[in-house]
């Protein structure tokens, strides 16, 4: 069963902002302090040290623009989504680099590593 679009969102976005707040504690290590929401935003658009959490992102605004649409289907594109997140965030998942730096991460980072145990257990569910 897969889970409903509601519950990914909420889980894959505790996910992202736990992720998105370690990415900044060490970004602010080395480049010193962000000091708004704004240039926060700005950096995960446009630093490198943050390029390899825009596959995390484009997920959630993909579950995004179907939470806010009526479009016939969208049982088959969340189990779309629900394989593509599998794949990002296995440990041998494809995206060399996204897989690299968030297996280090959620090894450090206690809250990321339970919204990641959360959000498998959500989509692994499914048995698929």
């Amino acid at each position: 069963m897969e889970p409903n679009l509601e519950e990914l969102r909420n889980a894959l976005l505790e996910l992202h902002q736990a992720i998105l707040q370690a990415q900044r504690i060490r970004y602010e290590r080395d480049h010193g302090r962000v000091d708004s929401r704004g240039e926060l935003l700005q950096l995960v658009v446009r630093h490198p040290e943050f390029g390899w959490l825009r596959a995390l992102s484009a997920l959630i605004a993909q579950l995004d623009e179907w939470s806010q649409s009526q479009a016939q289907g969208r049982a088959e594109e969340i189990a779309a989504t629900v394989r593509a997140l599998k794949t990002l965030i296995q440990p041998d998942g494809t995206n060399e680099e996204f897989t690299t730096r968030y297996w280090a991460l959620l090894e450090v980072t206690p809250e990321a590593l339970v919204a990641h145990v959360r959000l498998w257990r959500l989509i692994a569910a499914d048995g698929s």
